[in-house]
């Protein structure tokens, strides 16, 4: 794409939509201090004035209506709350988007904004825009530990009280569970009509949800359906001829590597189905032969070079191939490998304990679910050390 002049790029509006998808993110990453403070009482909203715990950010919505549907908290008073959140840079965006006329944005749970607009600001108190939440700063590297103010997680103590042999056990339960999950979302895609058997086009959907990962799964996924639709064959099926779309959309987000743009993603997805569907053959009949072979094997099979790496490789084996065939014993060989996120809960837990693929998965949905939101109360590895 042509780069844009330094007036298409300083245009206000531009600038502001850039702004309000950085907070966006910011949101859907969960990338805040814990607990989540709001410091003001509204009527009616959860908004009490007391810590209130951020448990789900919602599902970011892409289209018509407010960002987050179904962000899940817990209330001041404890109480479970769900419903729909809307960001801004500004609270009077809330007007100048129209918000207060349109009945999508009525039950609104959350106006979250960057900057809380000052006492005597114009608009301010206006009875139209719901109470707007500023959004803390990003947690600094020493919140969350014992010298950073706050409680320090037991998790090391729970590691030393229940053992390392129940505690791997539990994160494989955790695994397991999480792995059927995936298995369930993959049988369940929606396919279009298109060349072969519906397991073949759901193989080819998964494929491109999982290289897709973590940011841009469903615009991937998206495209991939788009492109086997009403095809009559799989050489018909390009998805180069959709790099346009994605790379011209403001919510594709750019990476390093040659899954990094849409551009690679899409030749990658495109020597991938031309080498399953080659002489004949098709998708899912390939991802149940991948599904037979050793684990480094597969890998091997999938590499594509200067495109596709081992790390990729494995990730599409995990995220596609043996959720969709049911291959839970190979999903078990697959090495560990390190997420950022997960670093800290590791190093809480100490020494000692095996990190392959079921349990690095285990620790993902742990601080996902748990750490994120200090829920020891209900951590599976708390109940663990409680005798439960």
């Amino acid at each position: 794409m042509p780069d844009r002049t330094e007036a298409e790029s300083d245009r206000p509006d531009e600038s502001l939509e850039r702004g309000e998808q950085a907070l966006q993110r910011r949101w859907a990453e969960s990338r805040w201090p814990t607990p989540f403070l709001y410091p003001e009482r509204a009527q009616g909203s959860a908004v009490s004035g007391e810590p209130v715990r951020v448990i789900a950010p919602g599902s970011w919505n892409h289209g018509p209506g407010p960002d987050f549907r179904g962000a899940q908290i817990l209330d001041g008073d404890g109480r479970a709350r769900r419903g729909d959140v809307e960001l801004h840079l500004r609270p009077s965006a809330w007007l100048q988007h129209g918000h207060a006329e349109d009945e999508a944005y009525a039950g609104i749970l959350l106006h979250v904004v960057e900057q809380a607009a000052p006492s005597g600001a114009a608009g301010a108190g206006d009875t139209r825009v719901p109470t707007a939440v500023p959004l803390p700063e990003q947690a600094a590297s020493g919140e969350g530990r014992a010298d950073g103010g706050l409680p320090r997680l037991p998790c090391r103590e729970i590691v030393a009280q229940a053992g390392r042999f129940a505690v791997d056990a539990r994160l494989q339960r955790i695994a397991a569970r999480r792995f059927q999950r995936k298995v369930r979302a993959l049988v369940s895609l929606d396919v279009p009509d298109g060349p072969g058997e519906p397991r073949d086009r759901r193989a080819v959907l998964a494929a491109a949800r999982a290289l897709g990962q973590p940011h841009n799964a469903k615009r991937a996924m998206a495209a991939a359906r788009a492109a086997v639709a009403d095809r009559r064959c799989w050489s018909e099926v390009r998805l180069e001829r959709l790099e346009w779309l994605l790379d011209g959309s403001t919510e594709w987000r750019r990476g390093r590597g040659a899954l990094g743009s849409a551009a690679g993603l899409a030749r990658v997805l495109d020597t991938l189905i031309g080498r399953w569907s080659a002489g004949g053959g098709a998708p899912g009949t390939a991802f149940e032969r991948l599904a037979e072979l050793p684990s480094e094997a597969a890998v091997g099979e999938l590499r594509i070079p200067g495109q596709l790496g081992a790390g990729r490789a494995r990730q599409l084996l995990a995220d596609a191939v043996y959720p969709l065939t049911g291959a839970w014993a190979r999903w078990l060989e697959l090495p560990g490998a390190r997420y950022r996120r997960t670093d800290e809960l590791r190093e809480r837990m100490g020494d000692g304990l095996r990190w392959r693929h079921p349990q690095t998965q285990a620790l993902l949905e742990l601080e996902q679910t748990r750490c994120r939101q200090w829920a020891c109360a209900i951590c599976p590895l708390g109940a663990l050390a409680r005798g439960g």
